[in-house]
């Protein structure tokens, strides 16, 4: 009996002093180590909570205080991912871009799948003007997630980059399957189209870009060359004369414009814009264009005032980028 008492008094002992629970598991304390680290962790996560509230519609509402948050975050955890992005996508906008590069491979380092990270790299790599080494990245990112229409857009960007030109038609097609307003895969496409000679398809892309971004000089002019080449000088003029409504003060654009005219058999119209370029080269201290708008003038002077248009487009000038633009 006396026993028994004994090991009830045990029992009720060892529970007391928590040596014994529910599960029968012992609570063991943290190191002084292990602790610091819990405290470093939660102090990063404290920072990087402070940088996202000033997060709002895709963009730091004070940049400059979300920064040394996420520095302040990167400091105390460098294993903390989402600080390490987040801070990389600001130097970015810095353009500090081998710090971006820097904290981008470092989250590759730990999470090689990590999608944002390698569109992150891709860019900087476009930057770099590493066209493999992006479309290496780019392609990662299509294989965890087919359906952003940008990684089709920019790798189709980095192919036309390296005169693929075909594979690059392909990726615009597919980012345009996702996103049919895409108004650079239209105009890159085009100006894909543009530099395989099918310039049919150039005018439909870049027809497509206009109607989405009406007054980009870019779009417009590319589909002046595509028509210039296709002899519709009428269309041509057209845009040329857009063009000229947002940069007036571009001599080349009355040169070009002389060039439609003279297409379409107005010679009179063609020595009189020439004379426009001549006169604004002059302005800008060009002696080089003042030379060629000259030569261009002569020859207008030799010509009848009103000729047949020839058969065949004159050649257009180069229009802002002979191969697709590569972004941000």
């Amino acid at each position: 009996m006396r026993v028994s008492v004994l090991i009830i008094l045990l029992c009720l002992l060892l529970a007391s002093t928590g040596c014994l629970g529910k599960s029968g598991s012992f609570s063991v304390g943290l190191t002084a180590e292990e602790a610091a680290v819990q405290q470093s962790e939660s102090a990063a996560a404290d920072a990087l909570d402070k940088a996202m509230q000033l997060y709002h519609d895709g963009e730091f509402l004070e940049p400059d205080a979300a920064f040394e948050y996420l520095n302040e975050a990167v400091e105390l955890d460098p294993t903390l991912v989402v600080a390490r992005y987040q801070r990389a996508v600001l130097y970015l906008d810095r353009q500090q871009i081998d710090d971006a590069l820097a904290d981008v491979n470092a989250i590759l380092e730990v999470r090689p799948d990590y999608a944002k990270a390698l569109y992150v790299r891709a860019l900087i790599m476009m930057h770099k003007k590493d066209y493999p080494g992006a479309v290496r990245d780019f392609s990662r990112v299509i294989e965890d997630d087919n359906t952003i229409a940008d990684a089709y857009a920019r790798r189709g960007t980095c192919y036309a980059n390296q005169d693929r030109f075909k594979d690059a038609i392909n990726d615009f097609s597919r980012a345009l399957a996702i996103n049919p307003a895409h108004v650079k895969a239209n105009y890159n496409r085009g100006m894909a189209y543009m530099a395989l000679g099918d310039y049919e398809s150039a005018v439909h892309d870049l027809t497509q870009a206009v109607t989405l971004d009406s007054q980009s000089y870019d779009i417009i002019m590319a589909r002046a060359a595509a028509y210039m080449k296709l002899a519709r000088y009428d269309r041509a003029e057209a845009d040329f004369r857009r063009a000229i409504v947002l940069e007036p003060s571009r001599s080349g654009l009355y040169a070009l414009l002389g060039e439609t005219l003279a297409g379409t058999g107005d010679i009179k119209g063609a020595i009189q814009a020439v004379k426009t370029a001549l006169i604004l080269s002059r302005a800008e201290d060009n002696p080089k264009a003042v030379v060629l708008y000259q030569e261009q003038l002569d020859e207008y002077l030799t010509k009848p005032a009103s000729i047949p248009a020839p058969a065949a487009p004159a050649a257009p000038a180069p229009v802002s980028e002979s191969a697709p633009d590569v972004g941000k």
